[in-house]
C-alpha cells in the first residue's frame, strides 16, 4: 500500500476570542480526499482548543491548497 503527504491548517476562534492557527501534518493512505483530511484536522484542532470554533481551515493532499 502506497502512502501520501497530506497537511492542513485549521484556524480556530477560543473561548476566549482569540484566533489560533493548528497545524496538521500527517501521512495516510494514497488517494484520501480533500474533505477525509479536512474532517480529521478539524477534529484534532478543536481536540487541541476546548471549546473552540471552527472559522475555516486549508488542505493540501498533491501539494495544492484546497
Amino acid at each position: 500500500m502506497s502512502t501520501q503527504y497530506y497537511d492542513a491548517e485549521v484556524h480556530v476562534r477560543t473561548k476566549a476570542g482569540d484566533l489560533v492557527t493548528i497545524y496538521h501534518d500527517t501521512c495516510g493512505p494514497a488517494g484520501q480526499s480533500a474533505s477525509e483530511i479536512r474532517s480529521a484536522a478539524e477534529k484534532a484542532a478543536l481536540a487541541q482548543v476546548p471549546g473552540g470554533k471552527v472559522e475555516g481551515s486549508r488542505v493540501s493532499t498533491d501539494g495544492k491548497r484546497h
